[in-house]
């Protein structure tokens, strides 16, 4: 192909900058040799410089200090002219049997410093009735066998009736505690609320005690009335609505049950 003016063979351009530029051969042997020699300079400053400063790590020694060992170790035999005796047979051992336990303590020689005994019972033990207590086992009454078993079942139930009144009086007078919220003065009088009722001293009054609506809210609380019987109405006609729709819903499913008997009746007799 023809040439461009100011254009050039790029495989001449190579070939001269091969020889002349840093493409060349003689340039890329001379930087690997320098390159290794400068290597081998840091390595050889690197070790030396390790030895004279010594940094604070494990030194591990290149050669092990070992001992030279100049010959082989010898043992020697020495011969006895005499007969070593042989020792004797051991004697038997008899068999060991084992006498009998003596399972009865032991007889200390003396008079007794201290005996022991067992506790003796609380108070409430003691006051708590027990299998030797003689109320336990004492006959009943004679007017007892005099009655009958109709009496006898009255009297066993009216005695249930007294104790489960008795529980209750506790019970109520328990409850009575807590919503009691008075106290007594050094004269007698008495403050607080309780039972039901304020007392203010000799006086009581009942509750709920009724005041006059304040100045300025009577707007306000008939509002409140107002909206709460509006609640009221309104929730008692949905309790009517659903009834009604109950109604109509039980009312319906009886005539489809009537209905469906009467097409599965084929002979037309009631």
């Amino acid at each position: 192909m023809d040439e461009r003016p100011g254009q050039t063979d790029d495989g001449g351009n190579r070939a001269w900058r091969e020889s002349r530029g840093l493409g060349s051969r003689r340039t890329r042997v001379s930087a690997f040799a320098i390159s290794i020699a400068a290597h081998v300079v840091a390595i050889l400053l690197y070790t030396s410089a390790m030895r004279v400063l010594r940094p604070d790590v494990a030194a591990f020694p290149i050669e092990a200090e070992t001992e030279e060992v100049d010959g082989v170790p010898v043992i020697e035999l020495i011969e006895l002219d005499e007969e070593i005796e042989r020792p004797e047979e051991p004697e038997e051992i008899d068999d060991v049997v084992a006498s009998e336990a003596d399972a009865r303590p032991p007889r200390i020689a003396g008079p007794p410093t201290a005996e022991l005994v067992p506790p003796g019972p609380t108070a409430a033990e003691r006051l708590r009735p027990n299998l030797v207590d003689g109320r336990l086992w004492a006959d009943p009454p004679e007017e007892f066998y005099r009655l009958t078993m109709e009496e006898r079942e009255e009297f066993m139930l009216s005695q249930r009736i007294v104790a489960w009144y008795d529980s209750l009086s506790l019970a109520e007078a328990a409850e009575a505690r807590l919503t009691d919220w008075t106290f007594t003065d050094s004269n007698g009088g008495r403050w607080g609320f309780a039972d039901g009722r304020v007392y203010l001293g000799d006086v009581s009054l009942p509750l709920p005690v009724s005041f006059g609506t304040p100045v300025g809210q009577r707007d306000a609380v008939n509002y409140r009335l107002w909206e709460f019987e509006e609640i009221q109405r309104q929730s008692q006609q949905y309790i009517l609505q659903e009834t009604w729709r109950e109604r109509s819903e039980a009312i319906r499913e009886r005539r489809d049950r009537e209905r469906a008997a009467a097409r599965a009746d084929t002979t037309g007799i009631r």
